[in-house]
């Protein structure tokens, strides 16, 4: 599959829902933190990154809203991606 956005490693998708490898490895529900996941200096991480599709594009189908404006996830800028995944580690509570 192709993606027309490039992949940022912003982590905001692995922030959003545990994937199915994750669940599997770890024993765990879509919606908890996954212990492969880490962060350096704003770029995602994961140690299962060996058994899971990443970095091939911005799959994000999320909508994000803005002053009442709807936007795509994928197409914003980088700097907003890492943003929303900066906001979205501290609400959850990771670093």
């Amino acid at each position: 599959m192709k993606y027309p956005h490039p992949c940022c490693r912003c982590g905001f998708c692995c922030l959003s829902e545990t994937c199915p490898v994750g669940r599997v490895v770890y024993g765990i529900s879509k919606l908890d933190k996954c212990p492969a996941l880490s962060f350096e200096d704003n770029i995602a991480t994961c140690l299962l990154s060996m058994s899971v599709p990443t970095g091939d594009g911005c799959c994000i189908k999320a909508r994000a809203f803005k002053d009442g404006q709807e936007y795509d996830f994928a197409s914003l800028p980088v700097a907003f991606k890492l943003g929303a995944a900066r906001s979205k580690r501290i609400h959850k509570n990771l670093n």
